[in-house]
């Protein structure tokens, strides 16, 4: 009886037609892809584990135990394994985890020295000028981000710490700054957060109102999102495009002066018809039409 390509009997839709010779491969320490060639398939050895749950126990484990090896040969030809059993860096700085630094680059890992970085920092170049560390000295007590901080010595960090490490008056306001850090954190999620919600927004105004009106209604909405209530009633951002059509309103009832009466720009039947009353357009219309309705 014939084999297929798929390395099956042609009678046999399911199974290897050469289990003995696959398992004596990957005993080996071949691994599945070399062991199932050629004439075998990944299809069939599938099936078969599923056909013989005995057979299967066995070769699944010689596979993982094949592919560990294959892998770990591969990281030593590449040098990885010599690299990860350095204890000390080139200038004799030991690894300990407060001395290592890790940092993701090409998609692999690397370690790397603090102390040679901070020795870096101390010896290259001079301090920045005078009127650059009172720069740096106010941005600290005005508790900014790092970014904006570095912007003050042009994005370079070798002279923004090694001001920081020199200067005791910056040294004690880094270390009151550092302590900040989730304060700015949340400060930046919530900035990031309403950047959302103003899209999120903007996207149910209706296009003819003009980009102060937006800006206005927006506003209200973030408020009354930050107040978790609106009129009385809980309010929250995902409310919002079921209320839209209540900030509209109020909008328009604030500013009647928005609106011109012609064609283009008609008056809102929310607009007071008197400046100190409460009675609007929507009023005396509906008022009209049940005035005119024969009875």
């Amino acid at each position: 009886m014939g084999i297929s390509w798929k390395g099956r009997k042609v009678s046999d839709k399911r199974g290897l037609a050469i289990p003995g010779l696959v398992m004596t491969r990957l005993e080996s320490g071949l691994p599945l892809k070399d062991a199932l060639m050629p004439g075998a398939s990944y299809e069939g050895f599938h099936s078969h584990c599923k056909l013989h749950p005995q057979w299967a126990e066995r070769a699944k484990a010689l596979v993982n135990r094949n592919a560990q090896a294959g892998k770990l040969c591969k990281l030593e030809k590449m040098g990885v394994l010599a690299k990860r059993a350095k204890t000390h860096c080139s200038r004799g700085h030991r690894f300990t985890p407060e001395n290592t630094r890790l940092r993701t680059r090409g998609g692999g890992v690397q370690r790397e020295c603090r102390q040679c970085e901070r020795d870096r920092q101390a010896d290259r170049g001079p301090l920045p000028k005078p009127e650059v560390l009172a720069k740096l000295a106010e941005a600290f007590r005005r508790k900014l981000t790092f970014n904006s901080i570095l912007r003050h010595v042009r994005n370079d960090c070798c002279a923004f710490y090694r001001a920081v490490r020199q200067v005791p008056e910056l040294r004690a306001l880094h270390q009151e700054w550092k302590k900040g850090g989730a304060e700015r954190k949340a400060r930046a999620n919530i900035r990031a957060g309403d950047k959302k919600r103003i899209r999120l927004v903007m996207d149910l105004l209706p296009a003819h109102l003009s980009h102060g009106a937006k800006l206005q209604i927006v506003g209200a909405v973030i408020e009354a999102h930050r107040s978790r209530r609106y009129k009385g009633k809980p309010f929250g951002i995902t409310k919002t495009k079921s209320r839209i059509k209540e900030f509209i309103a109020d909008y328009w009832r604030e500013n009647p002066t928005k609106a011109y009466g012609d064609i283009k720009t008609p008056w809102s039947l929310d607009t007071p018809i008197y400046d100190d009353g409460p009675a609007t357009l929507a009023d005396r219309a509906t008022r009209s039409i049940w005035d005119e309705v024969p009875l």
